[in-house]
Formats: C-alpha cells, sequence, structure tokens
C-alpha cells in the first residue's frame, strides 16, 4: 500500500514540477540590484507611464508615449530619432502613417553588424496595453539601461527599434524593412511580445536555419523554449513584427508570455494585471541574448534547423535535426527487439492502445465543445478532461488485459509511439522529440531485467517533464481546453498512461476495472466543481465592443457590435436578443465579422470625404487618383473599391504590394490608420472603361449621447475588448 501511494505521489509532483516549470516566471528583481542587472521593479515605472490610458495610433495618448520613450533614450545619453513615414503592410490589408522610434548603442566595431531589439508601443483601442506591449518597450528601455552601465561596451551596434502600429497591421516594423538605412545593417533580430498578462516568456518563433539560434539562446539559462512552438507557428495564420522583418532572412528569436490570455487586448491589460515575473523573465533573456548576440561574431553563421528543449537543471538541450532520424532508428531496434522478445498479446495491446486513443479525444471533443468564457482557461476543467481521459484509457486497458499480458500490452503501446515518433521525423523532426525521448528511454528500460524500477523512473521523469508542462503550456494557456486544445490534451494524456503503464499498473493494483470507475467518478466531480466555481469575474472577464454606425448621405444610424451577442449585458445594450435586419452598407464598415443590432436615432458626426484629383486612361488602364480625408479624431479609415477590378494601387505613392498577404478578398479593401490632416493620396488602376463604387468608413473611439438609448454600465466581469467602444461614419462615391 505505501509503496502504491509512493508511486501515486511521485508521478503526482512530477507533473506538477512540469507545468510549474513552464507556467511560474521568475521573482521581480528589486530596483536595488546592480545597475548591470536587468530588474523588473525599475521597469514596471516605464509601463506605469506608457499604460496610463489607451494609446492606439491616431490619438493624443499614442503621441503622448511617444514623446516619453524619446525623452527617457535621451536620458540614457542616446540620440533617438523617429522615422516617420507611411506603411504599407503586407500580411494585410493595412496601412498608416506611422512614427518608429529608434535609438543606436554603438558597438566597439562601427563597421560590423548590429543587433536588432524589438517591441512595439502602440496598443489596440480597447485597453492600455500594458503587457501588449508595455512590457515589451518597457523591458527594451531597462535594457538599454543596464547595457549603458556596463564599464565595456559591446563589440556590436544595438538597434533599439520601438515599431508603431503592430496592432494595425505591423505596420512600423513594414516602415523600417522598406524604408530605414539601419535596415541593411541587422545581423540577428530580437523580439517582444506578449498575448497574456503573466506566464513565463516563452521563445515561439525563430528565423529560418535555428539551430545556431537556439545553441546562442542557452546563454539566457532561463529560456523557457521549444522547436515545437517553433515548428506548430511556422504553420499559423499568426504574425507579429518579426514577420514583416522576416523578408532579410535573418537569424532571429521571438519571445512572448501568453497566461491570463482572458485579459489580452481588453481594458484589463493594464498594470494591476501584469505579473511582474512575466516582465522580469522577458527582460532577463532580453539583456542575455543581447550580451551574447551583441558578443559573438555577426553576421552569425549559416546552419540548418535544430530540434531543442528545456530540462530543469540541463537547461536547453539543442542538436541538428539530422540526429532525429537516428534517434527514431534507435527506438525502432529497441521496439523489434521486445517484440521478438514478448511477442504475446502484442497485437491486442496496439488495438487497446488506439481505441484508448480515439476514445480520448472523443472525450476531449465532446467535453470541448460544452466549454465557453473562462471555462476555457480554466486549469479546473482541463484536470476534469484528463481524469475523464484517463478513465477511458484505463478501461481500454482492463479489457485488453483478458487477451494480453501487461506485457504485451505495453510494447503494443510502444508499437504505437514509434510509428507517432517516425511520422513526425520524417515530417516535422522540430516536433518529434516529444515521442523520440520518451520511447527510448521507455523501450530500454522494458529490456533490462536488473535495474528495470530505477530505469522506469527514469522515464518517467523524463516523459512527464517534457510532455505534461508542453501540453499545459498548448492546451489550457494557448489554446484552451475547448476544440483541438481539449483533443490534444487528451489525446496526450492518454499517451503518456500507456507508456507508463508499469508504474501505473501498481497503483492499480489487481482492481477489476483498473481504476476506471474511480477515474471517471474523479472527473465528473472535477467537472461539477469546475461548473459551479468557474464564472466569469473581474479577473476572468467577458469580451463587449459596442458600435455606432451612421450613413452621412442618410438618416440610417445604428446600435450594435460585431461578431453577434456574445453576452448578455451586450444584448441589454444593444435593446434586446432579436437584432433587426441591418442594411447592406453596414457589411462594408469592417471586416470583422457580422454586424447585428438596432436601428436608432441619428446623431450627426464628422464624415470622411473622398476628392478625384486626377482621372487618365493609359495603355488599357483607367487611373483613378483621390485625396481621402478623415474628421478630427478619426483613428482608422476603412478605404473600399467596389465593381471593377483593381490591377495595381498605391498609397501616398507607396506601392501596395499584396503578394504576402494572408487573406485574399474579393474587393480592393485598405484600412488607414492616423490620417494626417492633409489627408492620403490614393491611386486606383482599373480596366479603362470601369467604374468604381469607393466607400469609407471613419471610425473614433466612444460612443456619442443617442437619444433614447441608455447604455448601462458594464459590470466588472465585462470588459471592452479589441476595438472597444467605437463610433463608424460611413460614406460612399462612385467614379
Amino acid at each position: 500500500m505505501l509503496k502504491r501511494v509512493g508511486v501515486a505521489l511521485g508521478l503526482l509532483i512530477l507533473s506538477a514540477v512540469s507545468i510549474l516549470r513552464v507556467a511560474r516566471p521568475p521573482s521581480a528583481v528589486p530596483a536595488t540590484a546592480p545597475d548591470v542587472v536587468f530588474s523588473a521593479e525599475r521597469a514596471m515605472r516605464h509601463v506605469e507611464q506608457i499604460a496610463q490610458r489607451p494609446h492606439p495610433m491616431g490619438t493624443a495618448d499614442h503621441d503622448r508615449v511617444r514623446d516619453y520613450i524619446v525623452g527617457q533614450l535621451s536620458a540614457l545619453g542616446l540620440s533617438p530619432q523617429i522615422q516617420q513615414a507611411t506603411a504599407i503592410g503586407t500580411r494585410y490589408r493595412q496601412a498608416g502613417r506611422v512614427q518608429n522610434i529608434l535609438a543606436r548603442l554603438p558597438g566597439t566595431d562601427p563597421n560590423g553588424k548590429a543587433v536588432l531589439i524589438m517591441a512595439h508601443y502602440d496598443g489596440v483601442e480597447a485597453g492600455p496595453a500594458a503587457s501588449d506591449d508595455g512590457a515589451g518597450s518597457a523591458a527594451l528601455l531597462e535594457t538599454l539601461r543596464a547595457l549603458r552601465a556596463r564599464k565595456q561596451p559591446l563589440a556590436h551596434d544595438v538597434i533599439a527599434l520601438f515599431t508603431d502600429g503592430e496592432e494595425s497591421g505591423l505596420l512600423g516594423s513594414a516602415a523600417f524593412v522598406r524604408e530605414h538605412p539601419w535596415a541593411k545593417d541587422v545581423g540577428v533580430v530580437l523580439n517582444f511580445e506578449a498575448r497574456g498578462t503573466s506566464g513565463r516568456s516563452f521563445m515561439f518563433e525563430t528565423g529560418p536555419g535555428n539551430l545556431d539560434a537556439a545553441r546562442a539562446l542557452r546563454s539566457a539559462r532561463d529560456a523557457t523554449a521549444g522547436s515545437v512552438y517553433a515548428t506548430i507557428y511556422r504553420t499559423l495564420p499568426n504574425d507579429t513584427d518579426l514577420s514583416e522583418v522576416a523578408v532579410l532572412d535573418l537569424p532571429a528569436l521571438n519571445f512572448a508570455f501568453a497566461d491570463g490570455v482572458e485579459r489580452y487586448h481588453t481594458s484589463h491589460d493594464d498594470v494591476a494585471h501584469l505579473n511582474p515575473g512575466s516582465l522580469q523573465h522577458h527582460g532577463s533573456q532580453m539583456l542575455a541574448m543581447t550580451r551574447t548576440f551583441g558578443t559573438e561574431r555577426l553576421p552569425r553563421a549559416r546552419t540548418g534547423d535544430g530540434v531543442f528543449f528545456d530540462l530543469p537543471i540541463v537547461g536547453l538541450v539543442v542538436y541538428p535535426q539530422g540526429l532525429e532520424l537516428p534517434l527514431v532508428i534507435l527506438a525502432l531496434v529497441l521496439v523489434v527487439t521486445l517484440v521478438v522478445r514478448d511477442r504475446r498479446g502484442v497485437g491486442t495491446g496496439v488495438l487497446a492502445a488506439l481505441l484508448a486513443l480515439v476514445l480520448s479525444g472523443a472525450v476531449g471533443f465532446v467535453v470541448g465543445r460544452m466549454l465557453h468564457g473562462p471555462a476555457v482557461w480554466s486549469g479546473l476543467f482541463a484536470s476534469a478532461i484528463v481524469l475523464l481521459a484517463l478513465s477511458m484509457t484505463a478501461l481500454c486497458y482492463a479489457l485488453a488485459k483478458r487477451w494480453s499480458t501487461p506485457r504485451g500490452l505495453h510494447v503494443g503501446a510502444l508499437i504505437v509511439w514509434l510509428v507517432l515518433a517516425f511520422a513526425l521525423a520524417i515530417s516535422v523532426p522540430g516536433v518529434s522529440y516529444l515521442f523520440t525521448w520518451p520511447l527510448l528511454f521507455a523501450a530500454g528500460a522494458a529490456l533490462l531485467t536488473r535495474g528495470r524500477e530505477v530505469a522506469e523512473w527514469t522515464t518517467a521523469v523524463v516523459t512527464l517533464l517534457i510532455l505534461v508542462g508542453f501540453i499545459y503550456g498548448v492546451s489550457v494557456v494557448m489554446l484552451g481546453v475547448a476544440g483541438t486544445g481539449a483533443i490534444a490534451l487528451c489525446v496526450v494524456a492518454s499517451l503518456v498512461t500507456l507508456l507508463l503503464a508499469p508504474q501505473l499498473g501498481l497503483i492499480a493494483g489487481d482492481a477489476r476495472w483498473s481504476g476506471a470507475p474511480w477515474l471517471a467518478g474523479a472527473g465528473v466531480v472535477c467537472l461539477m466543481i469546475a461548473a459551479l466555481t468557474v464564472r466569469p469575474s473581474a479577473d476572468h472577464p467577458l469580451r463587449s465592443a459596442l458600435v455606432y454606425a451612421e450613413n452621412a448621405e442618410s438618416n440610417d444610424a445604428w446600435l450594435g457590435t460585431f461578431g453577434g451577442s456574445t453576452n448578455a449585458w451586450t444584448r441589454d445594450a444593444i435593446g434586446g436578443t432579436t437584432p433587426e435586419p441591418s442594411p447592406a452598407w453596414t457589411t462594408r464598415l469592417l471586416d470583422v465579422g457580422r454586424f447585428t443590432g438596432r436601428k436608432v436615432q441619428r446623431v450627426p458626426l464628422g464624415a470622411p470625404n473622398a476628392t478625384l484629383v486626377l482621372d487618365s486612361v493609359s495603355n488599357g488602364a483607367r487611373l483613378v487618383v483621390l485625396r481621402v480625408t478623415a474628421p478630427a479624431g478619426t483613428t482608422g479609415l476603412v478605404m473600399r473599391a467596389r465593381g471593377a477590378k483593381v490591377l495595381t494601387s498605391s498609397i501616398d505613392g507607396r506601392v501596395v504590394d499584396t503578394t504576402r498577404y494572408r487573406l485574399r478578398a474579393r474587393d480592393w479593401v485598405m484600412q488607414y490608420w492616423a490620417v494626417p490632416d492633409t489627408g492620403a493620396i490614393v491611386a486606383l488602376s482599373i480596366p479603362a472603361g470601369g467604374r468604381i463604387d469607393f466607400d469609407l468608413a471613419a471610425r473614433r473611439p466612444g460612443i456619442p449621447p443617442v437619444p433614447g438609448v441608455t447604455i448601462p454600465k458594464r459590470p466588472p466581469y465585462v470588459v471592452p475588448s479589441q476595438m472597444g467602444d467605437v463610433s463608424i461614419v460611413y460614406r460612399q462615391w462612385r467614379f
């Protein structure tokens, strides 16, 4: 009995350590630390200034933050400059007038390449952006201070780039890459982001040929990284400023913390919710990697991709991807040896393992579909789902024991692991380590006759430290326990259970169903507790954003929201649960979802304007040049050309490059941010004889007082999100 308890306790402790290792950031270093050390307490002072209020492009608070950063750089003895340019994104249909802030810290090799450190200082309209990306900007200021405190300068220059317009389509980084002369000097790139308000700062994305950069990352000593994150991120439709810098084809590392994602891009991305430990982890890695890259040779050596992951005490394990297939072949030899030695019941073991994976995935699919709001990010719901998945695995194992032996079942499970490892080693070698190393240790332990217990515990240590923390980070922190996140959580839990069957068998003992009923019961109880306790709250809020929209050419005005009424407060605010059918012009306001709402009395606001500057025909094409202006207070202006196909286009003399767009659209659409008082010059080339309907939709923060409409006060658990509450004025022309 004591042995069973000891085994169970040991496995639980290992799992907890694995989760805490990827979830808990280091403690914040106080401001009394030596000058050459990064201090989150010092950096938080910058966050407090930056994140006083929302500061999106085109607002007075945006310029306030710009001036603050420029002043801090000047106080450090640097010579900051502001790059003002019309930027046109190449990933999204976005453009705008950006104001990048740059400073250069000289190295001892003035003719060499430079280290580029990036963070963006703009934010979304709904929140003060303490984490995204006030934390990155503050970390960059504190890092520069620590570097200036060094007695010996680095070998290479350090370029600090506070980009503008990241939230508006990566505009600042696009302008830097295409127009700033310092772009050609960059030898390596470090970018710092946030997708939440807490947690450790993951290194989640790299540039091409990441083996060398991953080896350099070991100098940070406290890195949380894995080639699995970099491999998966390359396939996702997600972007940061690094996506624009990628055209430089340079070594790069991208860092972000992502816990507390419920507060991401909301009014609760504020100083009160930012974890100082997350800022500390951000900054300590920024400083360490700047010192490493600033000291070692630039440009860096060209390498292929690597496989890398971090372990406690060991640190970051890094090796070339070319070693992954030989390691899987070694696992193949070990598993084949086991099959030859223990043939009885192996086929049943394979079938039982496959059935367990299918049933566990089904549990994740079914339960995950029931979860919404804060439940998606709840560790309690995640625990319940895991327990239910384990019960399915235990049930399959118990049934299979009637036609097999424990050894046969274990070897059958190892065959399933081997197939997964082989498939991943061939298709995505940066991911396969998740299965290769646990499989090697498990197969080796199964072959032993002496010292097997020690080998099995070694297997448990390696497996749980690699996989439990990984799947917690992916499912609970990044994806949530719904959809893919819930399915992945259950499948990995089942795989780990099958691999560690020898130890888990000791815990189950001679229980008739291998503990399946107890696991299922515990899962149900956990679900009930979670259902009763996990509720929307100030720390786990629901998102909302209201829109007042009016047509400047009629008396039509509407109060509503994009994407549907997602909570009771929003439904009350826009007037009931049954929205009215909205007119066609509301579909041209933004490209963020379907507009729903009700008709209200119009409150005339300033309208955007388009003036024809040039209309000419040449070489079979008609060139229409417009000057587009927006009323004071406008943050974003959506421009849309419908009718004739737009062959080419330019804005303020800069050609619109559509070759790298994430998404295609039937119409020509562009959102312009921070429209200058003089307006923007838009040139559209269409077929000769063609006509276009040109739509403008100008948006500004806030909802005006509307006669007959009373918007209730938001409860603490409902917060403005993304663009927040805005007013949009629509207008149309025909050319």
